[in-house]
């Protein structure tokens, strides 16, 4: 986070907890949706969105809380 005079903490956009204006919790993340038989390729795709959102750390357990 930097910090710019007295403002608020900015958030860096590559930070796993940023929320960039256009993110949608309505958009699906993936095209094709798991159908219970194509998890391989559903879950290289789930991988690779999640990566270029900087988001896969929440979900695989390699981010550590943030400092309270």
């Amino acid at each position: 986070m930097a910090v710019q005079g007295n403002r608020l903490p900015a958030m860096e956009p590559t930070d796993p907890l940023y929320i960039h204006p256009s993110d949608n919790p309505g958009i699906p993340l993936v095209s094709t949706p798991f159908n219970g038989e194509n998890f391989d390729s559903w879950k290289r795709s789930v991988v690779i969105a999640l990566s270029a959102k900087h988001k896969l750390t929440l979900v695989d357990g390699s981010y550590s809380k943030p400092g309270t």
